[in-house]
């Protein structure tokens, strides 16, 4: 159990890192829940869980500085405690989401700390001293793994009554502030996309989409539907539109032509 506890607590790491870096897909319940299989010996039931978290977060994702629930740790957890359990999918879908929920609030502790080393990171810019700019990047890393592990570890080590603990543990007050904080960070999110946005004529996209999202109860998933289908119907308008000029334009040069 040792083994397979720091096995986990160094994957769970790597798929966050992951997350964080790139986003190619490895982070999501499916791959998380598969490659978890694989570390515990049961891949089959691994993919199983996987895919019914997936359905679970599918409509999670991170925009801006927007911090959400951390689906990748409780997949993670989740699956691997449905597996050794032996109960199956309906521990996993029991305990992803206090779990998940759980993680977030590390993360937004451990986003937060990390600010200390952007700051040691401008003095050795300042300085030129680039070996310990380096030191200052990789020292947010450490925290990351510490951050990680510091609840992976204990609930694969000791167990789904260490999760439960874990989590009474939290009082109710941080919890509560974390979450005000977490719903804050959205508004600092979209403020960075429209300052990288810099095109006047899709703000209003932009704020229909906010609108939908907030006001509309509309998912990520949904949103996107409807973004793709006003892609279309406006690529459609546009390229008729494009037809009608040439054909015009066509016409006018042949007119001329006839004249002369």
């Amino acid at each position: 159990m040792l083994v397979q506890a720091i096995s986990l607590s160094i994957l769970a790491s790597l798929l966050s890192i992951e997350y964080m870096n790139g986003h190619f897909g490895l982070s999501r319940p499916l791959v998380t829940g598969m490659l978890t299989g694989m570390i515990l010996g049961d891949i089959q039931q691994g993919i199983i869980v996987g895919a019914s978290l997936q359905l679970i977060f599918m409509g999670i994702g991170s925009v801006g500085a927007a911090v959400p629930p951390d689906q990748t740790i409780g997949s993670l957890i989740a699956t691997a405690l449905a597996i050794l359990s032996g109960q199956g999918a309906e521990i996993a879908l029991t305990l992803a989401i206090p779990v998940a929920v759980a993680a977030q609030s590390l993360d937004i502790l451990g986003r937060t700390f990390c600010t200390i080393f952007i700051h040691m990171a401008d003095g050795y810019a300042e300085k030129e001293q680039y070996g310990k700019l380096s030191m200052a990047h990789y020292l947010g890393l450490l925290v990351h793994f510490v951050r990680v592990s510091v609840i992976v570890f204990p609930a694969i080590y000791f167990g789904v009554d260490a999760v439960q603990a874990f989590i009474s543990v939290i009082p109710q007050s941080v919890l509560h502030g974390l979450e005000v904080s977490g719903g804050m960070l959205p508004a600092v999110g979209f403020g960075m996309l429209l300052t990288m946005l810099n095109i006047p004529h899709l703000f209003p996209f932009f704020f229909i989409g906010f609108a939908l999202a907030i006001f509309g109860g509309f998912s990520t998933v949904g949103v996107t539907m409807v973004a793709v289908c006003v892609a279309l119907i406006i690529d459609y308008y546009k390229k008729n539109q494009t037809t009608v000029e040439t054909a015009s334009t066509n016409m006018d040069a042949l007119d001329s032509l006839m004249e002369d």
